[in-house]
Parts: C-alpha cells; structure tokens; sequence
C-alpha cells in the first residue's frame, strides 16, 4: 500500500522519509476534523512495519483532545509492536497541553535547536 499525505482544508500531512524514520509534518489543526485522517496515516505506518515514527508538530497550529487522544492510540500501538513515535517541534500551546495532562512524560518529546 503506498504512503500518500491526507489532507482535509488547510490540514495536510506530508510524509517524508529520513535516515531511520518516518518524519509525518502535521500542519493546520490536529482536531476532531483532522485527527482521523492521522490516526489512519499513523495506523497505515503501523501495518507497514514502520518501527520509528517522528511527528513533527512545528507547522500544528492548534491540537485538542482529540487529536492528543489519537498521538496517545498512535503511541500505544508503537510499542505494541516494539515501535517508537516522536513528537518534534510541538508549539507552546501544544506543549502546554502535554504538561496539563501530564503527558510530557508519556511521549518522547524532541525540539530543534
């Protein structure tokens, strides 16, 4: 099955791939609109045997529980098959709600420079 970005409005997700991962850039709101479509492209990664997955939150412009709630179901089914996902980049507000809900230590959080 090929990887392809999905896009709903001003959400994409873009796929790309580096040295030993799958970077996914998430851009515009990760929500109950759009959290679907990235738990699908995540669920996909998954199936295909991706063991590390990088989503890079820099360009998210707003993320609500669901959209966390579908970052936590990705997570889960990760280590389920010995996977690892992480977050890159996550604006203040996003990282804001990681800490509320204590999931900054839940997640491998990763920010550039």
């Amino acid at each position: 099955m090929a990887l392809s970005e999905r896009s709903y409005g001003d959400f994409t997700t873009p796929v790309r791939f580096d040295e030993d991962d799958v970077v996914v850039e998430v851009r515009g709101e990760l929500d109950v609109a759009t959290a679907p479509l990235l738990q699908d492209l995540l669920d996909q990664l998954v199936a295909e045997g991706t063991r590390r997955v990088s989503v890079d939150l820099a360009e998210t412009s707003f993320v609500d529980s669901t959209g966390l709630g579908a970052l936590l179901v990705a997570l889960r089914r990760m280590q389920a098959h010995d996977g690892r996902l992480v977050l890159k980049n996550p604006r203040p507000a996003a990282l804001r709600l990681l800490e509320v809900t204590a999931l900054e230590h839940v997640f491998t959080i990763e920010a550039s420079g």
